[in-house]
């Protein structure tokens, strides 16, 4: 595992991470560089960092903590973090506020994802919850809103 991270490591300098971001990285150990993915998701998906055969083959694992990858959805309800990363997923999903948590998600995808997007919520909702979904590079991507949700799509090209 230490020669996975110090490559990352080393991938992460050559595309060009400040020493702020190597510091967030922390002990150099799996989870403190699962948590700086999760935490700086536009740095890492703009860069392709790390690439899609590395998350597939060394980070397939991290569902528990918002990161999906090559996985076929049917259905599934995903309000229960903040940010959910989606690469080389397929399917449907349902995304809303958690009113219990005060949760609104936020998604990003990347890597050929197929996904469509379906609003929830329910009449205890006293507004419109609005989510920002996050592409980066080719994907083919629907978001449904409803009286619940709505939808905010940011395209973004790979550096």
């Amino acid at each position: 595992m230490k020669d996975l991270i110090e490559e990352l490591i080393s991938v992460a300098t050559a595309k060009g991470i400040c020493d702020e971001g190597l510091r967030e990285m922390g002990s150099r150990n799996r989870d403190a560089l699962i948590n700086y993915y999760i935490a700086n998701p536009d740095w890492c998906l703009e860069r392709d960092f790390p690439d899609f055969d590395t998350l597939k083959d060394k980070f397939a694992d991290c569902e528990g903590k918002g990161v999906y990858v090559d996985k076929v959805f049917h259905g599934e309800t995903l309000n229960d973090l903040q940010t959910y990363i989606f690469h080389g997923c397929k399917g449907t999903i349902k995304v809303g506020l958690n009113v219990d948590k005060g949760i609104i998600p936020m998604l990003y995808l990347a890597n050929g994802c197929r996904l469509r997007i379906i609003g929830i919520g329910d009449k205890s909702q006293k507004r419109r919850s609005e989510v920002p979904v996050y592409v980066f590079g080719k994907n083919d991507v629907s978001a449904r809103n409803n009286q619940f949700v709505s939808f905010t799509r940011y395209n973004s090209d790979l550096i």
